[in-house]
């Protein structure tokens, strides 16, 4: 996991400046303190289309079933080291548009959760180029975000309390003390849907191999002279 820390803003208010704080005798300081950290996912939750299709034998037209072409997905994703507890269904059906075809084609949508990228290359080299409609990251997650987001709040809080050190020492203040901490962070869901990704491989995936999440806050501090 890497953590940055970075200043974004700074405002100084001296005694009576701020309407309600006319009466403070102490020097007081509002600033803000930003973080951001990038952890490596270890559950990523990945969606694979599929839909029947017709294929040409001799002067027939077959059907491939749904069931035939989802043994094969299935196949792809255990020999990816997928367990089958780890795949669910997560839509089945279709609608019937005769402007495109004269045949209905049942679908379906199978979600299943890695645990690593490297699963991930081997089910987009491996997966049949017939009957798959589509190719999606649906989500990324590490099982231990709970512990980066509380790293990345405490990188945001040393980071606006260096910011205050800073100015204590320029303007001759001391004796730091908070009077009130906000956080101002866009929030740790961050969306992330990473829909029609070409399973041929590529630099597409390379980006979304990391969880970035940013984190802020706002501190008022009080000094003494």
């Amino acid at each position: 996991m890497v953590i940055s820390r970075y200043f974004v803003v700074l405002v100084m208010v001296a005694a009576g400046v701020l309407p309600g704080f006319a009466q403070q005798t102490a020097p007081q300081v509002e600033v803000s303190g930003t973080a951001s950290i990038n952890v490596v996912p270890d559950r990523i939750t990945l969606e694979i289309g599929i839909e029947e299709y017709f294929r040409q034998e001799g002067a027939d037209s077959v059907k491939v079933s749904l069931r035939m072409i989802e043994d094969m997905v299935r196949r792809t994703l255990t020999d990816a080291g997928v367990m089958d507890s780890q795949v669910t269904v997560a839509d089945v059906g279709n609608y019937f548009d005769r402007r495109f075809s004269d045949k209905f084609r049942m679908a379906k949508r199978l979600s299943a959760v890695l645990t690593d990228f490297s699963q991930l290359d081997k089910i987009a080299e491996n997966l049949p180029e017939n009957g798959v409609t589509s190719f999606s990251i649906t989500k990324l997650d590490n099982s231990d975000m709970a512990r980066y987001n509380r790293e990345g709040l405490k990188a945001a809080l040393d980071a606006a309390r260096s910011k205050a050190e800073f100015i204590a020492e320029n303007e001759g203040l001391s004796g730091l003390s908070v009077l009130k901490v906000e956080e101002t962070s866009p929030g740790y869901a961050v969306p992330q849907a990473f829909s029609n990704i070409a399973y041929s491989g590529g630099s597409g995936m390379e980006n979304m191999r990391r969880i970035e999440r940013q984190y802020s806050v706002k501190v008022t501090y009080l000094f003494r002279k």
